[in-house]
């Protein structure tokens, strides 16, 4: 794989729908997220993600004794929010890695601020890139207008995508 694709960088927080939201804490924290991302970086780190995905256990597992040991991330590893946005940062470098998320969480043993993480699966080479795009897109809707505003969106768009399905022969 090449590294420099591998990266994870402040500016994937501003492309990626989800962790968009968490830019803010990039901004008030910038040398603790400097070094979160060179921990995270660290091709070492990096093995130890995904080994702790093949043995099992989340991949935050296999770095959270770094995240927890940093001085400059101890400051702030009360605050539930730095804790969502590590997670967030891990799901995108597991996303760089080739890995994506299962929807379950598992046990992070032996942490003290991180109890349960997302758990990640490799990624077939094969799978579409679309699947990524439409949730993107979708999470894009949820955010738009009020809640009427959203419901009428989801039904005008579900009712499109089926009709071009059935006219095109597809079930939906």
């Amino acid at each position: 794989m090449n590294t420099i694709t591998q990266r994870l960088e402040a500016e994937d927080f501003r492309r990626d729908p989800h962790a968009r939201r968490y830019r803010g804490q990039l901004h008030d924290h910038p040398l603790v997220y400097k070094r979160l991302f060179e921990l995270l970086n660290d091709p070492a780190n990096e093995q130890r993600l995904m080994d702790a995905e093949s043995y099992g256990k989340p991949a935050l597992a296999g770095v959270v004794r770094f995240i927890e040991g940093d001085p400059a991330m101890a400051t702030v590893l009360g605050s539930d929010r730095f804790r969502q946005t590590v997670g967030v940062a891990v799901r995108l470098k597991m996303a760089k890695l080739g890995w994506q998320k299962t929807g379950k969480k598992g046990t992070v043993s032996g942490a003290r601020y991180f109890v349960k993480a997302e758990r990640y699966t490799k990624r077939e080479e094969a799978e579409p890139v679309y699947i990524s795009t439409a949730l993107a897109a979708l999470e894009a809707v949820a955010e738009i207008g009020d809640n009427c505003e959203r419901e009428e969106t989801a039904r005008f768009l579900m009712e499109a995508l089926g009709k071009t399905r059935h006219e095109s022969g597809r079930v939906f």
